[in-house]
């Protein structure tokens, strides 16, 4: 494995040098390992991922909650399937589909129809979920993942915009994780999490998140970082760095960052 650092704007007065962590997969990386360590792959670079808050869910614990019950109630007129991307066909008119949600749900410049198609014709993933709504048999939603031996990433997910309001993303979700659990899967990998209104991919018991030195179970932490991060973005001079923050540090590492530097961290062997 390889790490590379892109720089950010730096702020000398407050000492401040962010760099965006890159690993570059090489012959014989465990994939497996390269995701326990926190980084997710990149949509359009086969090989490449980049380090993040992500949260996935140890399937050793998880179990079916009164609110994943409840999802599966009110969407169960929906049935998936599980495919190899090689065998899927991808038409005109699925990928009208996948745009119109992500234009209705992200907004014009998130995804353009070249990177929609490359996410189901490229050579990341390997996988995809296709919903149908039983009565009609009509496709009405797409779920692209990574599956190895071990682990599942639910990476991108698309359905028809007409149905957002009928729990059909959280159905999708849902679905994958129980599949993972049902094919003795260890983890499945639900993607990023830095906004209030990612916390939907905390409803599953046996849930953590990586904040740049451990997986925690600890959502209420969770919680802070996000408030954090976004009340940082309404001030001029930004957030100070998370392992300099001494509210951070007492409200959950006992005040103490030798503690932390001690016993959490990536290990880096050359």
């Amino acid at each position: 494995m390889k790490l590379f650092f892109g720089e950010f704007e730096a702020d000398y007065a407050k000492y401040h040098f962010p760099y965006q962590v890159w690993l570059v997969r090489e012959e014989g990386d465990p994939v497996e390992k390269i995701y326990a360590n926190g980084f997710l792959p990149m949509r359009n670079k086969k090989g490449v991922y980049y380090l993040s808050r992500n949260i996935r869910v140890n399937l050793n614990l998880f179990e079916l909650s009164s609110e994943n019950r409840r999802i599966l109630k009110k969407t169960e007129n929906f049935e998936s399937d599980i495919i190899p991307l090689s065998e899927f066909k991808y038409t005109p008119q699925i990928q009208k589909m996948c745009l119109d949600y992500s234009k209705k749900k992200f907004g014009e410049k998130v995804f353009s129809s070249q990177s929609v198609k490359n996410i189901f014709q490229g050579d990341v993933y390997n996988y995809v979920f296709v919903f149908k709504e039983i009565s009609s048999g009509e496709m009405v939603g797409f779920a692209v993942c990574f599956v190895s031996n071990e682990m599942v990433q639910y990476a991108h997910s698309f359905y028809n915009p007409s149905l957002i309001d009928e729990n059909l993303g959280a159905r999708m979700m849902l679905e994958s994780v129980v599949w993972s659990k049902k094919s003795d899967k260890k983890f499945i990998y639900l993607g990023t999490c830095y906004e209030r209104n990612a916390l939907y991919k905390t409803e599953f018991k046996g849930v953590e998140f990586f904040n740049g030195f451990r997986w925690n179970d600890d959502l209420n932490e969770l919680k802070d970082l996000i408030k954090k991060g976004q009340e940082g973005q309404e001030e001029p001079e930004g957030p100070e760095y998370l392992l300099k923050d001494k509210d951070f540090l007492n409200n959950y590492y006992q005040g103490d960052l030798n503690t932390v530097l001690s016993n959490y961290g990536v290990r880096v062997i050359f």
